[in-house]
């Protein structure tokens, strides 16, 4: 299920604004171990329909925000949190919500475009910093497949012939996107995706995310 959000926006948003919807997603949820101790089964996109300038990013027609998780009493714990909190800091505040239900998938391979950067990281040593890897690695699409089966595991579903890869036919055009998520900068990639798997699966990744890190806003798929 997806929970769709509009704000308005009262002045400019800087552009490290992803602790602060961290922070509103986990207020709206409450204390919850499961969501905020355990591996992210959620994910949520950036803010979309803004326009960057100078020291940050204007909304002057309203953000769009969505949220997404299997478990449906996530969704409606959220619906429950934003009419209690609709300000979420930043000068945002929630004016509407609108559910969605996952759309009903066909088992083979599906195509998504990704609602915020693709995040991979490999660790190589713990010595060192985390490797960041973006389409064309060849570690890449074995990672993405690799964590997406972690997360079908994790709950409780069939992990046999789920996968993801970066779209091939985009590769070439692929952007990276640099972010800063508190202090920590991070590098992600704009580039299409296939799930492929049954109709759960697609559909479990449509809800979940792909890649390491949705649970601060990465890898979410429309």
């Amino acid at each position: 299920m997806r929970l769709h959000l509009y704000l308005e926006a009262s002045q400019s948003v800087p552009f490290d604004y992803l602790p602060t919807l961290k922070s509103a997603f986990h207020l709206w949820t409450g204390h919850n171990p499961a969501l905020h101790d355990g591996l992210s089964l959620y994910s949520y996109s950036w803010l979309h329909s803004g326009r960057a300038g100078r020291g940050g990013i204007r909304f002057a027609e309203g953000a769009h925000w969505f949220i997404s998780a299997p478990d449906r009493e996530v969704i409606h714990t959220l619906i429950s949190g934003v009419l209690r909190a609709p300000e979420i800091g930043l000068g945002l505040r929630v004016q509407d919500v609108r559910m969605q239900d996952a759309p009903e998938f066909a088992a083979g391979e599906q195509p998504f475009r990704v609602a915020s950067p693709v995040f991979i990281k490999h660790e190589t040593d713990r010595d060192k910093p985390a490797d960041h890897l973006l389409p064309g690695h060849p570690l890449a699409d074995e990672l993405l497949t690799t964590t997406l089966r972690h997360k079908l595991r994790q709950a409780g579903l069939d992990e046999a012939g789920a996968a993801v890869r970066f779209d091939p036919a985009y590769i070439a055009t692929a952007k990276s996107k640099l972010f800063r998520y508190k202090q920590v900068q991070c590098r992600g990639s704009i580039c299409p995706v296939l799930v492929s798997g049954s109709a759960e699966q697609i559909g479990f990744a449509w809800e979940v995310g792909v890649g390491h890190s949705t649970g601060i806003g990465c890898g979410a798929l429309v």
